[in-house]
C-alpha cells in the first residue's frame, strides 16, 4: 500500500468540487484519518490545480454541522491555499465563501505598448502626449494590481497587435498574450473580430478618443452668402412693392401728360417707367426725372425703400463675411461638404456602418495613400489652411494648443466617426484573473478613477478663450458670385450690342428686291 493510500485510509469524508464556470457538481469519496487541513488536502496537490475562478469546497461532516473549507491556487506553481473553516448546518443556507482577491504579492507577466519614447520617460507627465492611451491603461492596471495585491512584471512591445501576413499569429501585445508568455495586458485594445479568437477582453475602460477635426469653414466657402441676408418673403415683398410703385408712377405721369400736354414732348411709356424703377433699385440716375409733385412723391418713396434695403443688405453681407458656418454637424454633412478628408494610419475598416464605409470608399481610398493616411503633425497643419478635416487622436489636441491662434481655436470643431468604440483591458485566453480584473475595472469606473486618469493624462479639447472675432480678409471666394453675375452681364451686353448693330445695319441698308422685267 502506497503512502497516499495510507493517508487516505480512515474516516469517510465527502469532497465536493464546484465549478462556477461550467456549473458542474462532482463528488469524490475518500477516507482520511487525520483532521489537520494541510495534511488532509496534501495528497491532492500533485493531481489537480484549482485556479481562482473555480470554487472547490471540501466538506467534513460532524455531529450537527459541516466544516467547509475552500482550496485554490493563486497561480501555477504556487502552494495550495486553504481558507479558514466555515461551519454550516444542513437546515440553513450555505455561508458565503471568503474573498479570493488577495494574490499574495505574486508577480504576473504584463504586456504594455511603448510606441514612442523610452521606458525611462514613460511616466513623465511632461511627455503625456506620447503613448497616452498606454499610460492611462498602465496606471489603471496599477490600481487593480494594488487592490488584488500582485506585482506587474512588465513586458514591452511597440504595437498593439495585428495578424502576421494574414495568418492566425499576431505581433505586438496580442502576440505576447497569445504565445509570448504574458498573462494580462496593461494596455487598451479596440475590439476586433480576429483578436477575439486568440485573447480575452477583461473590462472596458475609456472611450476611444478619435474624431474628424477641422476648422469651421466660412459661409462663403460652403454657400452663396448673397442669398442669405434676407428671407424669400422679404424679397417677394420688396418686388411687389416696387411693382406697385412703378404702376403708380406710370399712372401719375399719364395723368400729368393728359392734364398738361406739352407740344413736342414724347409721352413716357411703360418701357421708360420700368427702366426708371430699375435705375432707382440699382441706385442709378433715372432717365426721366419727374416733373409733377405726385411723381416725385412716388420717386421719393421708392428711393427711400431702396436705401433702407441696400443698407441692411450690405451690413448683413459684412457680418456674414466674418461668420463661420455651423452646417457641418454629422458625418453625413461632412461627406457632402467640400472638405478634403485624411486620417492617421492605425485603423482597419471593419465596421458595417454605411456612413463610415462611405467615408473610406469615397473620401479616403480615392486618394493616394500618403495623402489619405498621414501623421498628426502634417494633418493638423493642413487643417489650418482650410477646407480640410483630419481624423486624429487626443494627441492632436497638444499640437493644436501649441500652434493655433485663439481665433483658430474658436473655429475648431470635431465630429466622431466611431461613436461607440471603447478600449478594454485584455488577458491571455482563459486566464483565471479575468473575473477579478473585470470586477475591479467596473469599480474603477463607478468611483470615478477612470474619469480622473482620463482627464489627467489626456489633453482636453482646446478652448476658445476670447469670443472676439479676428480680422478676416476678403478673398476671391467671398465675392465670386458677384464676379459671375458681372461676367454674365458683360456677355449679355455684348450679345445685345451685336444684335443692335445687325438690326440698324439692316434698317439703314435694306436688301434690294429685284423687280420682274415685263416684256
Amino acid at each position: 500500500m502506497g503512502k497516499t493510500e495510507k493517508i487516505l485510509s480512515g474516516t469517510e469524508t465527502r469532497i465536493r468540487i464546484f465549478s462556477s464556470l461550467k456549473r458542474q457538481h462532482v463528488e469524490l469519496k475518500t477516507r482520511v484519518r487525520v483532521s489537520v487541513p494541510e495534511i488532509i488536502f496534501s495528497p491532492f496537490y500533485p493531481f489537480f490545480t484549482v485556479n481562482i475562478p473555480f470554487h472547490v469546497s471540501l466538506a467534513r461532516g460532524g455531529k450537527d454541522h459541516v466544516l467547509l473549507q475552500d482550496v485554490y491556487h493563486v497561480a501555477r506553481g504556487q502552494p495550495l491555499i486553504v481558507t479558514a473553516p466555515r461551519y454550516w448546518q444542513p437546515s440553513t443556507n450555505l455561508p458565503q465563501p471568503p474573498s479570493r482577491t488577495n494574490y499574495g504579492g505574486i508577480s504576473i507577466r504584463t504586456v504594455t505598448v511603448l510606441a514612442e519614447g523610452t521606458w525611462e520617460n514613460f511616466m513623465d507627465f511632461q511627455l503625456r502626449h506620447l503613448n497616452t492611451e498606454s499610460k492611462v491603461q498602465y496606471v489603471l492596471m496599477g490600481h487593480i494590481a494594488e487592490m488584488l495585491n500582485f506585482r506587474m512584471d512588465v513586458c514591452l512591445t511597440n504595437t498593439w497587435g495585428y495578424p502576421i501576413n494574414g495568418s492566425k499569429c499576431f505581433n505586438g501585445a496580442v502576440g505576447m498574450l497569445q504565445c509570448g508568455g504574458c498573462e494580462i495586458g496593461a494596455t487598451g485594445l479596440l475590439f476586433k473580430t480576429e483578436r477575439m479568437a486568440v485573447i480575452d477582453y477583461a473590462g472596458e475602460t475609456i472611450a476611444f478618443r478619435g474624431a474628424f477635426m477641422f476648422l469651421k469653414p466660412s459661409l462663403s466657402e460652403v454657400s452663396v452668402i448673397y442669398e442669405l441676408p434676407f428671407d424669400t418673403s422679404v424679397w417677394i415683398t420688396y418686388t411687389v412693392t416696387v411693382a406697385v410703385l412703378t404702376i403708380v408712377l406710370m399712372f401719375t405721369r399719364r395723368v400729368y401728360q393728359h392734364v398738361n400736354p406739352s407740344p413736342g414732348s414724347s409721352p413716357v411709356g411703360w418701357g421708360d417707367t420700368i427702366m426708371d424703377s430699375l435705375a432707382i433699385v440699382c441706385q442709378q440716375d433715372a432717365l426721366h426725372s419727374p416733373k409733377n409733385i405726385s411723381s416725385r412723391v412716388v420717386f421719393f418713396c421708392m428711393l427711400l425703400l431702396t436705401v433702407f434695403l441696400i443698407t441692411s443688405y450690405s451690413a448683413t453681407i459684412v457680418s456674414l463675411l466674418q461668420t463661420s458656418s455651423d452646417s457641418i454637424n454629422t458625418l453625413s454633412d461632412l461627406m457632402r461638404s467640400p472638405l478634403k478628408l485624411s486620417m492617421i494610419d492605425i485603423f482597419v475598416n471593419e465596421t458595417t456602418d454605411p456612413e463610415v464605409t462611405k467615408v473610406f470608399k469615397e473620401k479616403l481610398y480615392t486618394q493616394p495613400f500618403e495623402e489619405a493616411f498621414t501623421t498628426e503633425e502634417v494633418g493638423i497643419e493642413k487643417i489650418r489652411k482650410g477646407l480640410f478635416a483630419f481624423h486624429g487622436l487626443a494627441g492632436s489636441y497638444k499640437i493644436i494648443s501649441d500652434t493655433y491662434e485663439d481665433h483658430e481655436k474658436c473655429r475648431f470643431k470635431e465630429i466622431e466617426m466611431f461613436s461607440s468604440l471603447h478600449i478594454s483591458f485584455t488577458a491571455k485566453k482563459g486566464s483565471p484573473y479575468i473575473p477579478h480584473i473585470k470586477e475591479r475595472t467596473c469599480w474603477l469606473r463607478e468611483v470615478g478613477l477612470v474619469d480622473r486618469e482620463n482627464r489627467r493624462w489626456f489633453y482636453q479639447k482646446p478652448k476658445c478663450e476670447t469670443a472676439e472675432q479676428n480680422f478676416v480678409s476678403v478673398g476671391i471666394q467671398d465675392f465670386y458670385p458677384a464676379l459671375v453675375v458681372m461676367a454674365y452681364g458683360a456677355v449679355f451686353s455684348i450679345g445685345m450690342l451685336i444684335m443692335e448693330v445687325i438690326y440698324y445695319r439692316k434698317k439703314e441698308f435694306p436688301s434690294c428686291v429685284p423687280h420682274k422685267i415685263m416684256y
